[in-house]
């Protein structure tokens, strides 16, 4: 038996191999004309302009660091706040950005192609990029995926059924489609052609450093073949036909080594590989989506598990991916959110705290990786209809540019860690890990506060390399405070620090470093050091900005023959700065600030040989200062100089700065509780300050500017004071009074008919996508007869009858019954193989659900008649249902085309005539749109008459007076703030306060500002009910312009309160609708969190204990040659305490 047995598994395994080999043979296509080494970046021809090896990118010869954030363009309605965006992610530290291009949003019709007009300007895009200094990774699709209508596929693609999109021919199953591969060659050769003109290869100061092909097309998943190589091969052709010349990169849904170019691609003619592999990473998402309940803390060994074996698992990969940089394309920088759920983005922030995304990166770090994208880094808005079902209009992400563009303490977290990796980039850049125990430099006192150390190709000259110990405390005791031992190569300890460090929180310890004078080697740093630059064009002074740390002292060791020859601070104590003796190695000297230090500088010097040697110079700054420090590198190479990032510009103490080199002009935004911007220059720049500065630590060109300088006029109410008087006096709301009202009338819209099936099926023959009413809403009118004898001459109504409509639909319906709602229902599901899925296989035949037609909307019909003993009556219903959009088609599902709007629907009851009900359909085509997303979805949304007065002028309610669909409109003066960017002009205070719509009450609602379809309001079927109002579409008070508001709403709370009943009776459902500026907490940032999470209607002691408040801040223009304010020096005995 046992012989028989193995036989039997032996010829399965067998089989098994067959098949997989004939799967293998079948993915890899019939266009093997097309082959790898067609396509490969041409490394001869451009390879002294951008490079790579097993490292990093090498641009101009220099080995490159790219640090990015997801940019969607198309998530912001209004194009100028494109500029002010991406400056904030600049300021932030990053260095590029990657951007999906999305195919649909610039072809609203086939053969149409928009890509150069408002928020579609695409050329204009790429040119800010190049003027701010970010690189660009393009991600042109075709497929994007991004939790976006269609997955970024225009809606006439769509609807053309005879095409397999993304060759699906059913879930999990691909096969080629050349005629869905002409449309995507089509594309491509309208969009690339401009992304072209802007590539670095072009040797004109280009942005573009890489171009992405497909999203997430996996060429296995879990070993099953399903990647086509021929869609890779067309796609990549057409990309180098179109004048494509930098690297192609590809990027899987995690680590599956998909398309990676063999060793010898040309003799591995059916295999096809693109230059660069990259890998999507999101560790913790898996555990989103559940109760609020639920939402515990996120478990470390997640982390560990994703992360910690990440370099091992793409190097083993092997061919190509042994000589090309670790690349994460998406790198998880929060998580998006669904309808249906009780929490908000909110708590998704809070679930992931101010530390995650640092943490991201240090432990990608720690894994080599020198080229990733955070995604997202700011979310943006689903504005229109934009968004897929997995996302409601806020794409906030929790991200770290909240949705209303406010920088979180997420950001400021990570900023501190990409300003160390933009510092230290010649050593971060080339480095290998440490994999021997014995090999180790640095231990803990407490387990689990080491991931990894890491050794740089970057020699610290007799010491050998530079040492990194990426730290990160996941230690099961959660307490912030450890020893930490640098060791000796033979094991012993040298010394003995003091770290501090938060729980789920991390950095990378600097160790075995030489300055800049040889004299002075750090062996360990136990506190972040952040910035790294040199004073002068001599560079005879090296500075660092490190941290001070929260509790316990701060340290750092050092070996050689040091001076502390100057030192000074705020809040030192009595004991002082000191400069001491390793207990274990006396010639090891640990400088200790001790705790409780608001700011220090030391100045370290050595005379060995009686010679001067510069001297390092540490500045040690609080949380608080940290959490705004800002840092302009001039790190964007170019043909004539290829230099290492060296800072320009170094400030603290305001809300954001950002440094234009062009102008020549530092912005500060500052929020009420900020007073001072500091700001150090280092001397790149000849037009920057230099002489007769006053100093921090000797010889450092040091500035301290006032801010908010004009709100001490006395004569009158400064421009800050009158901003603050603003905010205050609308905190509680805008006047929105004057409101007007207009009502659909159902028998004037263009009905078509809507068949069935077949004669007698409850199914109908189209669904939503067959009409193209895609956007919003799809509405149904239907027909049917009753009949119910009456006795003769009684003045008594015949005796109720039940009638029920039946149906089945997707995603969320309102009924109407002769004006008269019967009901609200939804069908939509977070779970995969039930009915109204968000993603995958959606059961059809499942879902239905059924309304009892009142006697109360039965009676309110304006058509019956009497006719032999018999009340015959005719009825409409109105059907209003909200489609939530086309599914994106992740992965390996097809799932675009799961049916949306009505499906089936029949009307039963004794009294209802056989044969007499009748269906009929409308909407909005969206090929007839300018922009496929922007419709409500009711053809009568842009009607300009029939509006009248209402009595309702009470700020913010409103109380509908009759049921059905109606149209609210109001107007209201926008905040004060400058007509257009503010962002260089000097001697003036321009403030920036977000509006936002807070809307309550259980009704849905279509969102209108100044035009444009802003947001959907579900009740209690989606978490949100604060909506951004984006200040590119509102209308400051100096423009002269007042703002329309409008508000499409239909009344769903007769369902909500159980009124599906003939004998149950409705009260007024009250709407409150309020504009009032954003109140979040530590509106002030005096908390240093900056968490930017909403905080409306609280408890008073709750608000001040969480310091919510209106977030606005004021932006003022520096141009720092020309300034002569007093300055001052934090060295001054002024500051000294």
């Amino acid at each position: 038996m046992a012989i028989i047995a193995t036989s039997a598994v032996l010829a399965l395994a067998g089989l098994s191999a067959a098949a997989h080999q004939l799967l293998e043979h079948r993915a890899k296509g019939k266009l093997t004309h097309i082959h790898t080494s067609d396509t490969l970046y041409n490394k001869e021809k451009y390879g002294h302009i951008l490079d790579y090896d097993k490292h990093s990118l090498i641009l101009h010869g220099q080995p490159t660091l790219i640090l990015s954030g997801e940019f969607h363009y198309w998530r912001l309605p209004d194009s100028t706040r494109w500029r002010p965006i991406l400056e904030q992610y600049r300021s932030a530290g990053l260095n590029c950005i990657r951007i999906y291009f999305h195919w649909g949003f610039h072809s609203p019709r086939q053969g149409e192609y928009d890509l150069s007009t408002g928020n579609r300007d695409i050329g204009y895009l790429l040119k800010l990029c190049e003027e701010i200094g970010l690189y660009v990774l393009a991600a042109p699709g075709p497929y994007i995926c991004a939790e976006t209508q269609a997955g970024g596929f225009p809606i006439w693609l769509a609807g053309m059924r005879e095409i397999r999109l993304r060759h699906m021919k059913t879930n999990f199953w691909k096969e080629y489609d050349p005629e869905f591969m002409k449309y995507c060659v089509e594309y491509f050769e309208h969009i690339l052609p401009i992304l072209a003109r802007h590539q670095i290869t072009n040797g004109q100061g280009g942005c573009v450093l890489g171009l992405q092909i497909e999203n997430e097309s996996f060429q296995h998943v879990f070993h099953y073949p399903i990647g086509l190589h021929d869609d890779m091969r067309v796609l990549a052709k057409t990309a180098r036909d179109c004048g494509i010349t930098v690297p192609l990169f590809t990027n899987d849904g995690f680590e599956e080594g998909s398309f990676v170019v063999k060793d010898d691609p040309k003799k591995k003619k059916k295999d096809f590989g693109v230059d660069l592999y990259g890998f999507d990473n999101e560790p913790t998402s898996w555990v989103m989506g559940r109760d609020p309940s639920y939402l515990q803390e996120w478990d470390p060994s997640t982390v560990v598990s994703e992360l910690e074996k990440m370099e091992k698992k793409v190097r083993s990969f092997g061919h190509a991916n042994k000589r090309t940089p670790i690349f994460i394309p998406e790198l998880q920088g929060g998580w998006f959110n669904h309808y249906g759920i009780k929490y908000t983005y909110d708590a998704i922030y809070r679930f992931y705290g101010d530390d995650y995304t640092r943490l991201m990166l240090d432990t990608v770090s720690s894994q080599g990786c020198t080229m990733l994208n955070f995604y997202m880094f700011y979310g943006g808005t689903n504005w229109g209809t934009i968004g897929d079902p997995d996302v409601y209009t806020s794409y906030d992400y929790s991200a770290c540019i909240r949705e209303n563009g406010l920088m979180s303490g997420r950001l400021r977290n990570l900023r501190k860690g990409l300003l160390f990796l933009q510092s230290f980039s010649d050593i971060m850049v080339r480095t290998d890990a440490v994999t021997s125990s014995k090999l180790k430099t640095v231990r803990s006192s407490l387990d689990k506060t080491i991931s990894l150390q890491r050794r740089s190709q970057v020699s610290s000259g007799k010491y050998g390399p530079v040492e990194l110990t990426f730290l990160r405390n996941f230690a099961p005791q959660k307490v912030d405070c450890f020893d930490l031992f640098a060791l000796s190569e033979s094991g012993n300890t040298v010394v003995r620090l003091s770290c501090h460090l938060t729980y789920k929180a991390s950095f990378i310890a600097l160790g075995n470093y030489t300055t800049i004078n040889p004299d002075i080697h750090l062996i360990l740093s136990a506190t972040p050091i952040h910035i790294h630059a040199y004073s002068g064009l001599e560079k005879k002074k090296e500075i660092w900005i490190a941290t001070l740390a929260q509790f316990g002292a701060t340290e750092m060791a050092f070996r050689g023959d040091l001076t502390l020859s100057s030192l000074g601070g705020q809040h030192i104590g009595a004991a002082g700065i000191k400069l001491r003796s390793s207990a274990d190695d006396k010639d090891v000297k640990v400088v200790t600030i001790p705790e409780g230090a608001r700011h220090a500088h030391v100045v370290l010097s050595s005379t060995v040989d009686g010679a001067s040697k510069p001297e390092l110079h540490i500045i040690f700054l609080d949380k608080a200062s940290l959490s705004t420090l800002y840092c302009y590198y001039d790190n964007r190479h170019d043909q004539d100089s290829a230099r290492a990032s060296q800072p320009k510009i170094v400030a603290w103490g305001s809300y954001n700065a950002y440094y234009n080199p062009h102008t020549k002009i530092l912005t500060a935004d500052s929020t009420e509780s900020q007073s001072e911007l500091h700001v150090l220059t280092f001397g790149q720049d000849t037009t920057l300050p230099l002489q007769n500065e006053t100093i921090y630590g000797p010889g450092l060109a040091h500035q301290v500017f006032p801010l908010k300088a004009n709100s001490s006029t006395t004569t009158s109410l400064s421009q800050h004071g009158q901003n603050a008087l603003w905010v205050e006096q609308n905190r509680q709301g805008i006047d929105l009074k004057n409101w007007e009202i207009r009502r659909t009338d159902f028998g004037a819209l263009p009905w078509q008919d809507c068949p069935r099936k077949s004669k007698g099926s409850k199914w109908f023959k189209n669904v939503q996508l067959d009409y193209h009413f895609t956007s919003g809403h799809i509405l149904y009118r239907g027909k049917f007869t009753t009949r119910e004898r009456v006795k003769e001459e009684s003045s008594q109504p015949p005796k109720p009858r039940e009638i029920r409509l039946k149906f089945n639909m997707r995603h969320r319906i309102t009924a109407f019954v002769n004006g008269v709602s019967i009901g609200s229902h939804m069908v939509y599901s977070r779970t995969l193989l039930s009915p109204g899925a968000k993603v995958g296989h959606d059961p059809i035949s499942l879902g239905g659900h059924q309304f009892l037609i009142s006697q109360k909307s039965l009676d309110a019909t304006a058509i019956q008649r009497y006719e032999g003993g018999y009340r015959i009556q005719e009825h409409e219903i109105i059907l209003v249902i909200d489609s939530v959009g086309l599914s994106r088609m992740p992965f390996v599902l097809d799932d675009v085309r799961n049916p949306r709007g009505l499906l089936s629907a029949t009307v039963r009851g004794k009294s209802v005539v056989k044969g007499s009900e009748s269906w009929q359909v409308t909407g909005v085509d969206v090929r007839t749109l300018d922009m496929a997303y922007s419709s409500t979805g009711f053809p009568d949304e842009h009607e300009s008459s029939g509006w009248t007065p209402t009595k309702y002028n009470i700020n913010p309610c409103i109380i509908p007076e009759l049921e059905g669909v109606a149209w609210w409109r109001t107007r209201f003066i926008g905040p004060p703030g400058p007509p257009s960017d503010p962002g260089t002009v000097l001697g003036t205070s321009t403030p920036r306060i977000p509006l936002c719509l807070r809307i309550e009450g259980e009704f849905s609602a279509m969102i209108m500002l100044n035009g444009v379809l802003i947001g959907r309001y579900f009740g209690s079927d989606s978490p949100q009910h604060d909506f951004y109002m984006m200040d590119g579409l509102v209308h400051k008070a100096e423009t002269g312009q007042s703002n329309e508001l409008k508000l499409m709403i239909y009344d769903t709370s007769v369902a909500d309160r159980g009124l599906n009943d003939a004998n149950a009776t409705a009260t007024a459902n009250k709407i409150r609708v309020r504009v009032l500026p954003w109140i979040v907490e530590d509106a002030q940032g005096v908390l240093n969190q900056w968490s930017g999470n909403t905080q409306f209607d609280v408890e008073e002691d709750f608000a001040k204990k969480v310091q919510a408040g209106p977030f606005w801040t004021e932006r003022q223009a520096f141009r720092l040659g020309d300034l002569s304010r007093d300055n001052q020096s934090l060295s001054d005995n002024s500051h000294t305490k």
